[in-house]
C-alpha cells in the first residue's frame, strides 16, 4: 500500500462516515437508539458494498484496520490512566468479572460443542473450543486457534472460527444496542440521561453553546511542534518502545513473550512513559483530552472498517448448531456480565457491563463501541478498566490458542474444561467476597 492509496481509502471511509452522519441526523429513531455514526456508516458500507448491492468497492484494507487501530486505542487508554490506589481498586473488581467470562465460555463451550457434534457429526473436531476465542478474542484469535486445530487434523476449523466470530460480532451490535437502550431508559447509565422534557439537544444538530467544550488543550508551543503531532507521537512511540522490549526479551530470554502479539506493545510502552513522566515530574506535557481524541478517532475508523467488511456468506454456514451454541454462550455471558458487574463493580457498573458484553461477544472494539453509545463524551473509566483487565489476562489468553487445541487432541478434554472452571470460579469468588457491597 502506498501513501496515495491510503489517502484514497480514507476518502471512501470519510464519505461513508458523512453519509452515516447525515442519515443519523435525519432519522430520529436512529438517534434515540444511540447508535454511533461509525457503526451506522459501517452497515451502510456493508449494504452498498460487493456482498449485498455491489454499488461501491470496499477497499481490502478496511478489514485490517481493527488489528492496527485497536493497538492505538489501548495505548491511549493506558497513557491516560491515573494509577491511584482508589482507581486501581475499581479496575481490579472489573477484571475479576472480565476474566470469569473467559472461563465461563471455555468451561461451557468445550463440552457443548462436543455434544452438538454427536447430533451433527460433520462439525469440525474440537470446534467447541472456538467459542471463547471467537467471542472473547474476535476474528484474529479465532483464526489462530482454528489454524492450530487444522494443523492437528480438524477440517475447516478456521472457517468455523470466522463464522462464530461474525455471529458474535453481529450479536454484540444488535443485542448490545438493545441492552444499551434498556439501561439508559432505566437510568443505569451515568453519562447519558433522557431529559425530563423528552428533548435531548446532544442527539443531533449543532450543539448548543452550553454543551460545546474544547476537545483538547495545547501543552507545547506550535513554534517547536504541532500540539496534536506531539501527543500522537507519544502514543505511537509507546507502541515502538513496548514492541522493542517484548521482542528483545522474547528473542533472547523468554520466547513465550513473542506469543503475546502486538496487543500489549503499546500498553507496556505507555505504562513506562507514564512512569518516567511521574518520576521526572513531566506529566504536564501529556494532555489527556487530546489523547482521548486520538483514541476516539481511531475507534470510529476501526468500527467502520470492521462492520463494513463482515462476511455475510460465512454466517450461513452451520446455521443450526451455530445458533444453538451462540445463544447459550451469549445468554450466559449477558447474565454474568450484567449481574456480577452490578454486584461487584463499585462505579459505573452499567458502562462496564456494556463494555464487557460487547468485548466478550464480538471484540474489544465492539465493547468500546457500546461504551461510546452510553458515554458519547468519553468520560467513563470502563475503557481504562478493560485495558487493565486485558493487560493482566493477556499472557493467558494470548497463549491459549496454541495450548488448548493440543490438550484437546491429546485426549485431555477435561483439562480444557478444568482450565475454564478455574478461570471462572476463582476470580468471581475473589471479586464477590472482596468487593460485593463495599
Amino acid at each position: 500500500m502506498t501513501f496515495r492509496s491510503l489517502i484514497g481509502d480514507l476518502q471512501i471511509l470519510s464519505a461513508l462516515m458523512l453519509i452515516g452522519f447525515i442519515v443519523r441526523e435525519i432519522c430520529k429513531p436512529i438517534q434515540k437508539l444511540y447508535i454511533p455514526t461509525s457503526m451506522l456508516a459501517g452497515f451502510i458500507g456493508l449494504i452498498l458494498g460487493p456482498q449485498v448491492l455491489g454499488l461501491i468497492a470496499i477497499p481490502k484494507s478496511f478489514s485490517s484496520y481493527a488489528g492496527v487501530l485497536i493497538n492505538v486505542v489501548l495505548t491511549c487508554i493506558v497513557l491516560g490512566i491515573s494509577f491511584s490506589k482508589s482507581e486501581l481498586r475499581t479496575y481490579v473488581d472489573y477484571a475479576c468479572v472480565c476474566i470469569s467470562v473467559w472461563g465461563l465460555q471455555l468451561m461451557v463451550g468445550a463440552p457443548l460443542g462436543d455434544f452438538l457434534s454427536t447430533i451433527w457429526p460433520g462439525l469440525p473436531k474440537g470446534w467447541g473450543l472456538l467459542g471463547v476465542f471467537s467471542f472473547w478474542g474476535g476474528h484474529g484469535t479465532a483464526g489462530a486457534a482454528g489454524t492450530s486445530l487444522e494443523k492437528l487434523g480438524s477440517h475447516d476449523a478456521v472457517g468455523m472460527g470466522m463464522v462464530l466470530s461474525t455471529i458474535g460480532l453481529m450479536s454484540a451490535v444488535t443485542v448490545g444496542m438493545v441492552l444499551v437502550n434498556y439501561g439508559i431508559r432505566k437510568g443505569w447509565a451515568v453519562y447519558t440521561k433522557i431529559p425530563d422534557s423528552g428533548y435531548d439537544p446532544t442527539l443531533s444538530g449543532v450543539l448548543p453553546k452550553e454543551h460545546q467544550k474544547p476537545i483538547g488543550i495545547q501543552k507545547v508551543s506550535n513554534n517547536g511542534i504541532n500540539a496534536l503531532v506531539f501527543q500522537a507521537s507519544m502514543v505511537l512511540v509507546s507502541e515502538l518502545i513496548g514492541g522493542t522490549i517484548i521482542k528483545g526479551i522474547g528473542a533472547t530470554v523468554f520466547p513465550g513473550l513473542l506469543k503475546l502479539g502486538s496487543l500489549v506493545y503499546g500498553m507496556l510502552g505507555a505504562a513506562l512513559i507514564r512512569l518516567v513522566m511521574a518520576k521526572t515530574h513531566k506529566e504536564g506535557y501529556l494532555d489527556k483530552k487530546t489523547v482521548s481524541l486520538i483514541s476516539g478517532c481511531s475507534l470510529d475508523i476501526l468500527i467502520l472498517g470492521a462492520v463494513s467488511t463482515m462476511s455475510i456468506k460465512l454466517v450461513t454456514t452451520y446455521v443450526v448448531p451455530i445458533i444453538i451454541y451462540s445463544v447459550i454462550l451469549l445468554a450466559l455471558t449477558i447474565f454474568v456480565a450484567f449481574y456480577f458487574c452490578k454486584k461487584i463493580c463499585k462505579v459505573e457498573w452499567f458502562e462496564r457491563a456494556c463494555c464487557l458484553f460487547g468485548m466478550a461477544s464480538g471484540a474489544v472494539p465492539t465493547g468500546l463501541a457500546l461504551v461510546r453509545a452510553v458515554d458519547p463524551e468519553g468520560k467513563s473509566s470502563a475503557p481504562a478498566a478493560q485495558g487493565v483487565a486485558s493487560s493482566a489476562w493477556a499472557p493467558v489468553y494470548g497463549s491459549m490458542p496454541a495450548i488448548l487445541p493440543v490438550l484437546y487432541y491429546s485426549g485431555n478434554v477435561m483439562a480444557c474444561i478444568g482450565i475454564g472452571a478455574v478461570s471462572f470460579f476463582v476470580p468471581l469468588l475473589f471479586g464477590w467476597f472482596l468487593f460485593k457491597g463495599k
